[in-house]
């Protein structure tokens, strides 16, 4: 099924003119003129590298140009057709490290590719490549490609060089159409005739890839260099049925193409279509070595997606029920809409999920997230909720996505996609960095980071309402009996009490007892409370009317606990910091803004 959407989606985006052809940036173009003549280069104009906000990252790079498909070279010796890197156009490796035999091995490899054109094709441009191939390399070039810088070396060894023939109008050499159809019938006829039916089409009698596609950009890119396959076979413990090679997952030399066209689109946030119109980005990297894709069946309007990973839930929500040139509002789009959650290894991509649903139904289920992350926030911001990557941030320490597990910030997207159950994980990840770090310390200045507790806390009541079916409240639950709340909102006033008597301590009553206050309370709050009478006692002498309403509130908290509990689940120490950060940003909150929350 996965190759299957992603072959709709190639032939409906119109992402393949060419089978026998695939974008690629070509950094270089060689000028000959009649006779191979050399008549210097030219380096076309480099593209921004843009983000999926449309942010500039990393080094421009120059733009795509169709030239002939890449062949799945690794770390053997094989040419490519007329456009190939410095170490096979000129027999130059630009950081040195190769010797010169296996340099001319190389050189003579892409001689003998052209070659055979040369002499199957009447093409002067053809016959000009073939004999600029036969005379050295022209000093221009050969300066160009051995640079002394070395940041420049690593750059230039995998930039590529393509032909153009002048006397043509300075068309490239691989895209004339005579060209273009021997390079097709080269491909077709590789010596490989085996046939069969496809998977992805279901077409019987139609030539067989040997090897299945191997996308690029597969996060990390460290480790994928090249591009990764999502199938292969390539041991005994991946045959079954007695089928060997490509047998087991036969697919056509078509849909191959057009699968990892497919995939290589929806990989690169920048990526143009033959025409050279841009595609809409459709990719969110949600961990270091984890990227989602997304598309939909149709033409849909799937920009809100994306957003969801840098702005909050409520801001996308607008655009779910705002229609688009006449289209569906995305809450109404019945639409299909797939994701693919993918990571990369070493010789293999890793597919963590494959998503099938509507435009509608995900829709709904980010517009349903939408009110359950809803919550009271510090600093005066009012209530709200917080962009997906804030939520990542909070389950890490020192908010490092490169520590967040693959799993985690799987199972996070899936549950909020497919208006699943939120992962168990959840919880105990967040109530592990509670008791870790409850309140850290800010960056920069004094005081608290109320900010990564309200992160938290905002997913704890997600995780509570949905998987406990909990009615809890944006705000301050005064209502609310439960013991774990009540609990939390204890230690909260006890906390407050002893800033309003001492004033700015080393070390709080948080710092000191939230992790046992947590999770034992029998063995911690009899303690504090007898402690606390004397923060009281200091607070009657300096501000009687503070003191007056603090003991009521104390009163008003304690009134229905009929005895501390001697430990609590995961759920009652989720329900804890919830009480707690609901008291505590009561305490900030002015009375007019309570009556709008």
């Amino acid at each position: 099924m996965i190759f299957q959407a992603l072959y709709e989606l190639a032939q409906r985006e119109r992402l393949l003119d060419d089978g026998a052809y695939e974008p690629q940036p070509v950094a270089y173009l060689i000028k000959l003129g009649r006779g191979g003549e050399y008549l210097g280069y030219s380096a076309p104009r480099l593209d921004p590298v843009l983000d999926s906000k449309g942010r500039t990252k990393g080094r421009p790079r120059p733009p795509a140009r169709s030239i002939p498909r890449r062949s799945d070279r690794t770390s053997g010796a094989k040419a490519e057709f007329l456009v190939d890197k410095a170490e096979y156009v000129f027999g130059i490796d630009p950081r040195g490290e190769r010797d010169s035999a296996r340099l001319a091995e190389r050189r003579a490899l892409f001689r003998e590719f052209v070659g055979r054109a040369s002499d199957a094709l009447d093409s002067d441009a053809v016959h000009a490549v073939a004999t600029f191939l036969d005379r050295e390399v022209p000093y221009e070039l050969l300066a160009l490609t051995t640079p002394e810088k070395e940041s420049e070396k690593l750059e230039r060894s995998g930039e590529l060089f393509a032909f153009v023939y002048e006397p043509d109008g300075g068309v490239p050499v691989h895209e004339s159409p005579e060209v273009r159809a021997w390079f097709t019938a080269e491909l077709d006829n590789d010596g490989d005739d085996r046939v069969g039916q496809c998977l992805v089409t279901g077409k019987d009698g139609l030539r067989l890839a040997r090897l299945h596609a191997k996308p690029k950009n597969i996060p990390p890119k460290s480790k994928t260099k090249g591009g990764v396959p999502l199938t292969s076979v390539n041991g005994e413990a991946f045959k079954s049925y007695q089928l060997g090679d490509i047998q087991c997952a036969p697919i056509s030399r078509e849909a191959n193409v057009a699968i990892e066209t497919a995939l290589n689109r929806l990989l690169d946030p920048t990526y143009k279509r033959p025409d050279g119109t841009p595609c809409e980005p459709r990719n969110v990297s949600i961990s270091p070595d984890t990227v989602l894709l997304f598309w939909a069946r149709e033409e849909a309007r799937l920009d809100w997606f994306g957003q969801i990973e840098h702005e909050p839930p409520e801001k996308v929500s607008e655009l779910l029920r705002s229609p688009f040139k006449s289209a569906h509002a995305p809450i109404e789009d019945p639409a299909a809409f797939f994701a693919l959650i993918l990571s990369g290894t070493q010789g293999r991509a890793i597919v963590r999920s494959f998503v099938q649903s509507t435009v509608a139904k995900v829709a709904r289920a980010i517009d349903r997230y939408r009110d359950e992350v809803r919550i009271v926030r510090p600093y005066g911001e009012g209530p709200g909720s917080f962009a997906l990557r804030d939520y990542r941030r909070a389950l890490v320490p020192r908010r490092d996505l490169d520590l967040l597990p693959p799993a985690l910030a799987t199972d996070l997207y899936l549950a909020i996609v497919l208006d699943r159950p939120f992962p168990q994980s959840i919880l105990q990840t967040i109530v592990r960095r509670n008791r870790v770090e409850f309140l850290p310390r800010r960056d920069r200045g004094e005081g608290r980071d109320d900010q990564i507790l309200s992160i938290r806390c905002s997913l704890l009541k997600a995780w509570l309402t949905r998987n406990r079916k909990e009615n809890i409240s944006v705000a301050l639950d005064r209502q609310r009996t439960d013991p774990p709340y009540r609990l939390g909102r204890l230690l909260a006033t006890i906390d407050h009490l002893q800033q309003d008597a001492l004033g700015n301590v080393n070390a709080t009553i948080v710092d000191r007892y939230y992790g046992s206050a947590s999770s034992t309370p029998e063995s911690v709050f009899p303690t504090l409370l007898r402690r606390s009478q004397h923060h009281l006692g200091k607070l009657r002498r300096e501000k009687p009317g503070l003191a007056v309403n603090t003991e009521k509130l104390l009163q008003e908290i304690v009134s229905d606990l009929q005895r501390f509990p001697k430990t609590m689940t995961l759920e009652d120490q989720g329900l804890f910091a919830l009480g707690f950060y609901h008291q505590r940003q009561d305490f900030f909150t002015k009375k007019e803004d309570k009556q709008n929350v």
